[in-house]
Parts: structure tokens; C-alpha cells; sequence
């Protein structure tokens, strides 16, 4: 007797926040008081050993003297600012990963990897659920403590996503994505899109964080 085909495997959304003084840029992070967002730059000679630090104000000087003494650095550039944000190509040379570095062969999609009030925050989407059994051993076999702020699975079907944003949440999504807010690296800023719409940079982050939010509860169950 037939069963019937198998069900599809449904993506997942996942934010955890951890801080633990294993982890790259631990020294850099406990000296900056500004927010930190970093994106990763897989190459096929470094792998996950290259990334962007972009970090919010603060003198460019103090910030790369900082990042050439953390013990988990191996060479810091800086690559130039955009508004009050800075930024830096790294690479590491030691230190427990912020992702497991087979993420990209897992199929997973880093959407934002931030540092702010003494913790890092790190959303992904997840394909299937063997990715997430991989993500939470990578943490608990370095004896990383971590804590899950959200997680959902996808549901059977989508609704209408778009619906689910405010007109100046979808606004700002579109102006931020047609302006290379989320390119890696990225080519525009948050205070560059708040002065193309017209209000604050905090504004604009709050439109954004809410917008991504919006959209991962119209599309995935809790």
C-alpha cells in the first residue's frame, strides 16, 4: 500500500544571542562600547576565516589598534566609512567561530550577525532540522551557552507576506535593498538610507528589525 510522497522538509528561522570569551573578537568587543555588525565573506582560500566588522561611530584609529590586538585577529585593513559606519576586513587565526564554518555546505543563510549590549545576536534560516541539530552542537561542543530568542518552522503553506508590513516598514525595506543595504559588503548605510526617506537612523533601524520580523511571522509558525 502506498503511503504517499514524503512531506517536503520545512526551512527554519532562528535567533540565539551567546557571549563567551572563546569566541573570535572577544577582546576586540569587550573594549567597544559602539554596536558591531559583522557579515562573513566565504572565499574558496580562506572559508570562513574573512569577514566584515562594521562598527557604529568611534575613532578609526582606536578601532583598528583594537582589532590588531585581539589575540583572534590576524590582520585587520580598513576599508573606508559610510556615514558614522566604519568598516574592516578581518581575518582570524584562531577562536571558537560565531557560525559553524560548514554553514554554507549545510545550506544555511545567515541573515544578521550583530554585537550590541554585550552579547552578539545571530538570525539565520535553517533548511532543514538537521542544520539546526549542527548549529546547537557547534555551541554545546565548545561549551558555549547560548540562548534561543526566536524560533520558527515553516509553515505548510504561505500567506500573503507583504500584508503583514506597514507601508513605511516595506518602504524602508525596498529603499535599503535597492540601495545596497544588505550587498555583502555592504555599499550604503543606515544613516544614508534615513536621510533618502527622511527620518532618523534609529527610524530606519526600527522600520527594518520590524519589517524582517513581520515577514518571518507571516511566513513561519511559531
Amino acid at each position: 500500500m502506498n503511503e504517499g510522497p514524503a512531506s517536503e522538509p520545512r526551512p527554519i528561522y532562528l535567533e540565539i544571542h551567546f557571549e563567551d570569551p572563546q569566541l573570535v573578537l572577544s577582546s576586540f568587543t569587550t573594549e567597544r562600547p559602539e554596536p558591531l555588525e559583522l557579515e562573513y565573506q566565504p572565499t574558496k582560500d580562506l572559508g570562513w576565516d574573512c569577514m566584515f566588522v562594521t562598527a557604529e561611530g568611534g575613532d578609526v584609529s582606536s578601532l583598528l589598534a583594537d582589532l590588531d590586538s585581539d589575540p583572534t585577529v590576524e590582520s585587520a585593513e580598513y576599508l573606508g566609512s559610510i556615514g558614522e559606519d566604519h568598516r574592516f576586513k578581518v581575518l582570524i587565526s584562531e577562536g571558537v567561530p560565531l557560525v559553524p564554518p560548514e554553514t554554507t555546505r549545510l545550506g544555511v543563510r545567515l541573515i544578521s550577525i550583530q554585537y550590541d549590549q554585550n552579547s552578539w545576536h545571530v538570525q539565520m534560516h535553517l533548511p532543514v532540522q538537521s542544520a539546526l541539530h549542527r548549529v546547537q552542537s557547534h555551541y554545546h561542543d565548545q561549551n558555549i551557552t547560548f540562548r534561543v530568542k526566536r524560533l520558527h518552522v515553516a509553515r505548510e503553506t504561505d500567506i500573503g507576506a507583504e500584508t503583514a508590513l506597514l507601508p513605511g516598514q516595506r518602504e524602508a525595506l525596498v529603499v535599503a535593498y535597492q540601495n545596497g543595504y544588505f550587498d555583502v559588503p555592504r555599499t550604503e548605510s543606515q544613516s544614508e538610507i534615513a536621510n533618502r526617506l527622511g527620518i532618523s537612523k534609529s527610524g530606519v533601524s526600527q522600520r527594518i528589525r520590524r519589517a524582517i520580523s513581520r515577514l518571518v511571522e507571516a511566513t513561519l509558525a511559531p
